[in-house]
């Protein structure tokens, strides 16, 4: 009998958190300012560098 007083509060508390989880998925980024790519590893800049080398060097 408890159940059925307390069901739509909990219904009611469930679908706020999802909306809350929603709404932070959707402007989360925009609001944080969070970065929307990760940050280059080692060999990304190694692969970069070697590639204007080889700019460099060719256009002598």
């Amino acid at each position: 009998m408890a159940w059925l007083i307390v069901y739509p509060a909990v219904a009611m508390l469930a679908m706020f958190i999802v909306l809350v989880i929603m709404m932070i998925l959707r402007f989360g980024a925009q609001l944080c300012q969070l970065r929307h790519h990760a940050l280059p590893d080692d060999q990304d800049l190694r692969d970069q560098a070697y590639d204007q080398k080889k700019l460099i060097a060719g256009s002598r």
